[in-house]
């Protein structure tokens, strides 16, 4: 069996862990706590599946070492950016 370095997330579960660990103030109206719920929510899902596809492109390439594949993912993730929502 070949070894397989390639690190794949579960957006649904990702987008679960984040919101769960994400206080927001109950000084909010419901309705603005809903919003940034969702709103976080839905970026750690797509940016999950962003990494899922950046990963298996870097990791797929055989061009580098794990290092730095590892640092090219990373450097495309930190120019990635889904805009305030």
């Amino acid at each position: 069996m070949a070894q397989n370095n390639e690190l794949q997330l579960d957006p649904h579960k990702f987008a679960e862990l984040v919101i769960n660990s994400h206080q927001v103030s109950d000084d909010l109206d419901p309705e603005a706590i809903v919003k940034r719920k969702l709103t976080l929510y839905l970026t750690a899902y797509y940016l999950a599946e962003r990494f899922d596809q950046l990963e298996t492109q870097e990791f797929s390439s055989g061009s580098n070492g794990d290092k730095e594949k590892y640092q090219a993912l990373l450097a495309q993730m930190a120019n990635e950016k889904f805009g305030d929502w």
